[in-house]
């Protein structure tokens, strides 16, 4: 019923290189994702981005990556779209009815908030929505810590190939669907979950954090 994708094909230019190749208390940052969804056995597929963007070194990184954990991996179908290539991308090769979208760099992401987001599908189907977006009490949305029916990868193809689209945004895809909208203290009380890295800075504080 659900499949993941993890997204893994942002430029990460401030953090001046791939993000989920970053050390994080010992494990690449992505490995946090990649290990809680085996652990609570959610197939899914990670997304980079294409080869010709990146270094031999990175992709020599890949390449142990898969040989690790003999994991589905798929690459952006075309270059510099942002993450809803990455998610048109990840959809194309996965068929449950549910596709929970994580970002790369959340070391804090944990079995509860995933198993909290989850439990929404019940009322998302009784209300005909077909997305399940945590939103904070100022509008701020958490798009890339949300569950989407594969059902909008239609949506998302026209959108994507119109050329009048230019600079489509996660919100704007967002707009086209029927949101069930979340608190995201129903997700996680402390919202620590949702806590993502972005710069050099940031890794160095975070690796001071993570136990």
């Amino acid at each position: 019923m659900i499949s993941g994708i993890i997204l893994s094909g942002g430029k990460a230019r401030r953090m001046k290189g791939e993000k989920a190749f970053r050390i994080v208390n010992g494990k690449y940052l992505i490995e946090y994702t990649v290990n809680l969804l085996n652990e609570m056995d959610i197939p899914f597929v990670v997304v980079f981005k294409n080869d010709n963007e990146k270094s031999e070194n990175i992709k020599n990184l890949e390449k142990d990556f898969f040989k690790k954990y003999r994991q589905t991996i798929t690459w952006d179908l075309e270059s510099n779209k942002g993450p809803l290539m990455g998610i048109l991308s990840g959809m194309r090769v996965l068929n449950a009815k549910w596709v929970l979208v994580l970002p790369c760099d959340m070391p804090f992401i944990n079995r509860d908030a995933i198993g909290n987001l989850i439990k929404y599908i019940d009322i998302a189907e009784k209300e005909k929505k077909n997305c399940i977006i945590p939103m904070d009490e100022n509008g701020y949305i958490e798009p890339l810590f949300s569950l989407y029916m594969r059902s909008s990868l239609e949506i998302l193809d026209k959108m994507l190939k119109n050329p009048s689209n230019k600079n489509l945004s996660m919100r704007s895809f967002i707009e086209y669907l029927s949101p069930l909208y979340v608190d995201v203290k129903e997700i996680d009380k402390t919202k620590k979950v949702f806590i993502n890295i972005n710069t050099l800075e940031e890794l160095k504080k975070i690796n001071s954090k993570v136990q």
